[in-house]
């Protein structure tokens, strides 16, 4: 089966949400900064100068401090501390191990830093689940946008040698969407992450999986039956 399956990471198929959290009300707190609304947060992955996230400060700042905690806690993923160690959603072996089995080939595009994400992939024994991979290094090691733009994943579709109509993008966020989208390839959002369905679906996601990560496998089966 000749097709490129295309994973985010964070809220996909990796639980950092606890971690994520857990770190920015202990940077809220050691910065003299008001506890924020996390929800409002995890909206404002996708557009952070949309939303006010509480801490009482300008856009400008807010996003500074965003960026600031995304930083700590890939930092603190990898000490090897089990309790900063997020672990893969229920089901994700499974699709991963279902999907190779079944002949596709399988990547992913990501914001996370490389060193936390291959650290990572290598705790869970999955850095050879994936053929290739890009991550915010890339935007200056290969001078390529970063989501919602299409770059990244435009440039692993040709490492790889597929085409839009032969790959899949799997996201929790309007990013990922809007860039599989731009790259005219299939997608699929999935709600357990940063992003409500409503998001998803307002942004362009051609189908929506509910009810957990392993079902994945058979909308894939389900896209390039119908193709």
């Amino acid at each position: 089966m000749t097709k490129l399956i295309v994973f985010d990471v964070d809220g996909t198929f990796l639980n950092s949400q606890v971690l994520y959290d857990r770190t920015v009300l202990e940077y809220s707190a050691a910065q003299g900064l008001p506890a924020p609304c996390l929800r409002t947060i995890h909206l404002g992955y996708g557009d952070p100068h949309a939303h006010d996230f509480g801490w009482g400060v300008s856009k400008d700042e807010q996003l500074r401090h965003m960026i600031e905690t995304m930083v700590l806690a890939d930092k603190y993923s990898m000490s090897g501390a089990p309790e900063h160690t997020p672990p893969f959603f229920d089901g994700a072996q499974h699709v991963f191990e279902r999907l190779k089995n079944a002949g596709y080939t399988l990547a992913i595009v990501t914001s996370k830093p490389e060193a936390p994400l291959l650290h990572l992939l290598d705790y869970h024994n999955a850095r050879n689940v994936f053929s290739a991979h890009r991550t915010f290094d890339d935007i200056e090691r290969r001078n390529e946008r970063e989501k919602p733009e299409p770059d990244m994943l435009r440039s692993v579709m040709r490492e790889l040698d597929f085409s839009p109509e032969d790959t899949v993008m799997v996201g929790d966020t309007t990013m990922d969407i809007r860039m599989g989208r731009s790259a005219n390839t299939h997608t699929i959002g999935v709600t357990w992450g940063a992003h409500t369905k409503e998001h998803l679906v307002e942004a362009g996601a051609h189908y929506i999986v509910e009810t957990g990560l392993g079902d994945v496998a058979q909308v894939v089966e389900k896209i390039f039956t119908k193709a």
